[in-house]
């Protein structure tokens, strides 16, 4: 008697669809709303020396400036390590340069300068912010679960706006790309963009902007694909259906041309057998 499979062979049910958002540039706020109750209850349990608020004072203008960062530009991969590179390299400089009297100039006096200033931290203000900025927080991700939903089933694209528009995008053999424009957007929420292609990848059909967790969602599209008889064609056999249909319309647009052609033929043979006849009834 055959046993049966145990559990963690038993293969999952496919999938019949994808579910997703995408959400504005406000989504990527959030590690200043989490900051402000974190570093209130870490100075309210004890960490409220001089150095500890100059640490939270300096961890919270880091993380203020990466978000800022994040919503106003998009740094790319290699930008960005090439800025983190020069970075360290004048923090470093800096650091050096600030303890040798015989070099000390320029970046060393930029160092100093900053220890100097001795700020310290308000774990109210903190708090403060983060309760001002958590309302509009959650209108903004409750708006774009009404306004941006996007769901992909096995034969569509379809995107939904509540009140507004409904939109559906016949998938066909479509061909789906993800990318990430903006490495500070993959590191605070996975996010990046979702473009979708015609079947011969020459035409761009949508562009979805920050989609959070991305790769868990491309995980899902691709298992959807895999496991369903709409899967996508592979680049040669693309381009050989796209030759074949060109071949195909040539083909027929030379048999048109040639028709043409003997139709022309045929009326110039009919009117030359006609004007022996017309001269002799004239003569």
């Amino acid at each position: 008697m055959a046993s049966k499979p145990s559990k963690s062979k038993q293969h999952k049910p496919a999938p019949n669809a994808v579910v997703f958002f995408a959400y504005p540039k406000l989504l990527f706020i959030w590690p200043l709303i989490v900051a402000g109750p974190l570093f209130w209850l870490a100075i309210w349990a004890g960490a409220d020396g001089t150095g500890s608020l100059e640490v939270f004072a300096w961890l919270y203008m880091f993380l203020m400036v990466i978000v800022i960062l994040t919503i106003g530009v998009d740094i790319e991969r290699n930008y960005a390590v090439l800025w983190f590179v020069i970075f360290l390299a004048l923090f470093f400089a800096g650091k050096w340069l600030a303890t040798n009297e015989t070099f000390k100039w320029g970046i060393g006096n930029i160092y100093n300068w900053f220890a100097n200033m001795d700020v310290q931290y308000d774990r109210n203000l903190g708090l403060a912010l983060s309760i001002f900025l958590l309302p509009p927080y959650l209108v903004m991700i409750l708006w774009s679960r009404v306004q941006h939903k996007w769901r992909i089933t096995h034969n569509e694209f379809e995107q939904y706006s509540w009140g507004r528009a409904d939109d559906s995008l016949a998938r066909g053999a479509k061909r789906v790309r993800s990318t990430y424009p903006d490495l500070l957007e993959l590191l605070l929420c996975g996010a990046g963009t979702l473009i979708v292609y015609s079947a011969t990848g020459r035409s761009e059909l949508r562009r979805i902007h920050n989609v959070p967790l991305l790769f868990l969602v491309r995980k899902r599209l691709n298992n959807l694909l895999e496991q369903t008889a709409v899967t996508l064609e592979s680049d040669q056999a693309i381009l050989e259906a796209e030759e074949a249909e060109t071949e195909s319309e040539e083909a027929e647009a030379a048999e048109a041309l040639e028709g043409s052609d003997d139709e022309e033929d045929a009326g110039y043979d009919v009117a030359d057998e006609d004007e022996p006849g017309s001269r002799d009834e004239k003569l």
